[in-house]
C-alpha cells in the first residue's frame, strides 16, 4: 500500500504519517528529510539542494526526483510507503506514476491562517532532527532526545508566505490529477483541532484499501 500526503507545510502531514507508520507499518518518506540528510552529508547533491531551500525556493523536479527514487529502490519500501511532501508538481505526479503504484492521495486542507501560526511556533531539534509544535508540546528541549530546538529559518513569517504562494500555484492541478485517478481524499482540518483529531478522519478510510 502506497499513500501520499498532500497539504501546505504546517498542516501536519509529519503528524499523520506517524500515526500512519504506527497503525499500518508503511515506511515515511519525507523529501524534506532526505533533503535535510544530503544536505548535513554535504553531497553534491545536498550542496545544490541547499542553494535553493537556504532562499524559500522549490527544489527543481529533477533533483528532488533522483533524491526520492534513489530512496524508493531501498529494500524495506518493498512493503508500501508513505510519501510526505511529494510530488509537488504535476510533472512530479507523473514521473512518479511511471516507477510506483500509488492507492490513495490524502490531501490535508488547512487556511493560510493555520499554516503562519502553526509553523510560527514550529521548532527542530538541532540533534535528531524531529519537530516539535510549541502549541501542543509546550518544551524547550527535544522529546526523543533532549536536544536544542531551534526555528528553521524557511519557517519565519518572511518566508512563509513565499512557501504558501509556491504551493498554491502548483497544488491544483496535482489534486485533479489525482482526482481523475479516483485516488483523492480530502481532510478539512481546523486549528482548534489536535494531531489524533485529524488522523481520526483518516484512519478508517486508509483501513479500507
Amino acid at each position: 500500500m502506497n499513500l501520499i500526503l498532500n497539504g501546505a507545510s504546517g498542516c501536519g502531514k509529519g503528524s499523520m504519517a506517524g500515526f500512519l507508520v504506527r497503525d499500518f507499518g508503511l515506511v515515511h518518506i519525507s523529501t524534506g528529510d532526505l533533503f535535510r540528510e544530503q544536505i548535513a552529508k554535504k553531497t553534491p547533491l545536498g550542496q545544490k539542494v541547499e542553494s535553493y531551500v537556504s532562499t524559500g525556493k522549490w527544489v527543481p523536479d529533477e533533483v528532488t526526483i533522483e533524491v526520492l527514487m534513489d530512496r524508493i529502490k531501498q529494500p524495506d519500501c518493498a512493503k508500501g510507503v508513505i510519501l510526505d511532501g511529494f510530488p509537488r508538481t504535476l510533472n512530479q505526479a507523473q514521473a512518479l506514476d511511471k516507477v510506483l503504484k500509488i492507492d490513495l492521495v490524502i490531501a490535508i486542507d488547512v487556511t493560510d491562517e493555520i499554516v503562519q501560526t502553526r509553523l510560527g511556533g514550529r521548532y527542530m531539534c538541532r540533534q535528531c532532527g524531529t519537530i516539535h509544535a510549541a502549541r501542543w508540546d509546550k518544551i524547550d528541549k527535544c522529546k526523543k532526545c533532549g536536544g536544542e530546538l531551534y526555528q528553521r529559518d524557511d519557517d519565519k513569517a518572511e518566508f512563509i508566505q513565499k512557501r504558501l504562494e509556491n504551493f498554491k500555484k502548483n497544488n491544483g492541478e496535482i489534486l485533479n490529477f489525482y482526482r481523475a485517478q479516483n485516488k483523492l481524499f480530502v481532510v478539512h482540518d481546523k486549528l482548534e483541532n489536535t494531531p489524533a483529531d485529524t488522523y481520526a478522519l483518516v484512519k478508517d478510510v486508509v483501513a479500507k484499501l
